[in-house]
């Protein structure tokens, strides 16, 4: 029987266990990231100490709170001129990646349709899943970076890409879903929601920035104010969805505005109401790496636990699956990463950098609430594959950095010419960090 003391008890051994696989990290170059669904998995369906059932709704909310701080904490590091330099790499990558991947595991699954792995699988379910699974994931790409000596671009465009490409699946896959419940697509109204729901957030998102920054003085001032601008970014991120626009791309731009809001300044309102914007304190960053650290931990740890009742032909589907999303990928960076001049080093890393997550796994239930024929395997294929993502991820990383694995990467499948004594640049000494 679980006690109030066994749970207290386990929840400090995964923290000091967290803390443990960052160092191991150091070690042995596997990102923390998949030591951490090993242990969700063992607590849950291996020990069965504690399943995603006992979490009820709050499993979902914790979810949300992940992407929404992740992203925020995210956008504070990206300064101006990173952002500026990057913007044109991000979009292409972003734009080809998505719809590279999302028509070509349309395509897989509905063909796997037609043999006995996958039953009840129409049209409308292949583009949802293909549209679904189409983006990275950036509560997995995000830390994952964190830990790696990569230059700036490198870190802004797989940043931008995860955040960009994730609110693209979710609209999108939605988009598919409404317009088949009302037996009219209208690719019209699913791009004039696309374009709305990012730009309106990232205005709601510079607006609550630049307004936080101006009362954040006053704010400080008040008795234990540490967690208000987590609050504040709550409220903003609760604004943005409700407004009907995308919660993540607006937390995320508040994360840029507060990082660089010298850039943002406008002088006449600053002389209007006699207040200077402000940015956060050092103080202030690292205590919000703190509390994203402790979300991180037991967001993974969650995602581990979820492994429950998986049959042997979903596993077969999902391998096929992450075996086009590799495929879909591969073609993207081969074909941009010369055209736009990125170097072997990140363009490798670049390739393997296909975690799925939140967005999957937001909208992964929805197919067989609508009462969809096959939106229980579509739910089930959907959750498999955010976590053999990530391990694949996980492991990808890791060899990536072996120079043998990742020159016959970089000359044999993105396309460029090797003299065999490259250096990795996570490994390089002169990289450019962050």
């Amino acid at each position: 029987m679980i006690t109030d003391g066994s749970i207290i008890l386990m929840v400090g051994l995964i923290i000091f266990l967290a803390h443990f696989f960052v160092v191991l990290f150091e070690k042995t170059r596997i990102p923390d990231v998949f030591f951490l669904l090993v242990l969700g998995v063992i607590l849950g369906p291996v020990l069965k100490v504690v399943s995603p059932q006992d979490f009820g709704k709050i499993g979902h909310v914790f979810t949300t709170i992940t992407v929404v701080v992740i992203l925020f904490e995210a956008g504070l590091y990206l300064s101006y001129r990173s952002l500026k330099g990057a913007f044109r790499e991000t979009l292409f990558i972003t734009l080809l990646s998505f719809v590279v991947t999302a028509a070509l595991l349309s395509t897989a699954y509905f063909e796997l349709s037609k043999t006995s792995l996958v039953s009840h699988s129409s049209l409308t379910l292949s583009l949802f899943v293909g549209t679904l699974l189409a983006s990275t994931a950036p509560t997995i790409v995000i830390p994952i970076l964190s830990q790696l000596k990569i230059s700036d671009s490198t870190r802004v465009i797989l940043t931008l890409e995860s955040a960009l490409g994730e609110a693209i699946s979710i609209v999108i896959a939605l988009g598919i879903l409404t317009s088949a419940h009302l037996n009219k697509m209208s690719v019209g109204q699913i791009l004039g929601k696309l374009f709305s729901s990012f730009l309106l957030a990232v205005v709601v998102g510079w607006i609550g920035g630049y307004f936080w920054s101006l009362v954040l003085n006053k704010i400080r001032q008040l008795q234990n104010s540490s967690f208000t601008t987590f609050s504040f970014l709550f409220v903003l991120y609760g604004i943005a969805e409700f407004l009907g626009y995308s919660g993540p791309v607006a937390a995320l731009m508040f994360g840029i505005t507060m990082g660089n809001i010298q850039l943002f300044k406008i002088p006449w309102v600053s002389k209007k109401i006699q207040m200077d914007p402000v940015s956060l304190s050092q103080n202030e960053k690292l205590f919000f790496s703190e509390i994203v650290f402790l979300v991180k931990t037991f967001f993974f740890v969650y995602i581990g636990l979820s492994i429950v009742n998986f049959h042997l032909s979903s596993i077969e589907v999902v391998l096929v699956l992450i075996l086009v999303i590799l495929m879909a990928r591969f073609l993207t960076i081969r074909f941009l990463g010369r055209k736009l001049k990125l170097n072997p080093e990140s363009a490798a890393l670049m390739s393997f950098m296909i975690p799925r997550g939140t967005a999957a796994a937001a909208l992964a239930a929805v197919p067989l609430q609508l009462g969809i024929p096959g939106g229980g395997l579509v739910q089930e294929v959907l959750y498999l594959t955010i976590i053999l993502s990530i391990f694949f991820t996980s492991f990808f990383v890791y060899f990536e950095e072996k120079e043998g694995f990742s020159g016959f990467v970089k000359r044999c499948i993105l396309g460029y010419p090797g003299s065999g004594t490259e250096k990795s640049e996570i490994n390089h000494k002169h990289s450019e960090v962050k």
